[in-house]
């Protein structure tokens, strides 16, 4: 079921120009094994078919917001934020799960992560650093990409890459 909603999402997402079958670069298996292995996990298969697919390149997915989601941000995110959580000052009651993976980040400050608890989906938790709060972004990965599919969307409508034909970075 899982697999059937991602490909009505690539195929909307070529119908609306978001990107097309060219614009799209996965990982390879060495790629997302490394990941597992970095933070002894199991990747959701859904998100494991983000990666396969689009974990390098996406068209414009995640060009509208300054967003830090494929592969060699993902590798790093979760290690990085760990490391460097404590100049971040959270609060003595935030905990991010030990099963947590970042997918995630913008402005360094906006976090996005799945829990890698079950093989097939996970919910999308969202917290930033200024109150420290998890809270679920998206009740799933595909809908997180719906989401950012959305944003690309009314970013296409709005103009937006005619100003800025390669959207924003990291």
């Amino acid at each position: 079921m899982f697999h059937k909603q991602f490909d009505v999402l690539l195929s909307r997402m070529a119908r609306s120009e978001v990107a097309v079958a060219a614009d799209l670069v996965g990982c390879n298996a060495a790629e997302i094994a490394a990941i597992e292995s970095k933070y002894k996990i199991q990747i959701p298969s859904i998100y494991r078919r983000y990666l396969e697919i689009m974990g390098h390149k996406s068209g414009r997915l995640f060009t509208s917001d300054h967003a830090a989601a494929f592969y060699p941000y993902v590798l790093n995110l979760t290690a990085d934020f760990r490391t460097e959580m404590r100049d971040l000052n959270p609060p003595p009651s935030f905990a991010l799960p030990g099963d947590a993976l970042i997918i995630c980040c913008r402005l360094g400050e906006q976090f996005e992560f799945i829990r890698c608890n079950s093989p097939d989906e996970s919910i999308v938790y969202y917290f930033n650093s200024w109150n420290w709060d998890i809270v679920e972004s998206t009740e799933s990965i595909i809908a997180w990409l719906d989401r950012w599919c959305c944003a690309a969307e009314e970013a296409i409508a709005s103009g937006y890459y005619k100003a800025s034909p390669n959207g924003t970075a990291p």
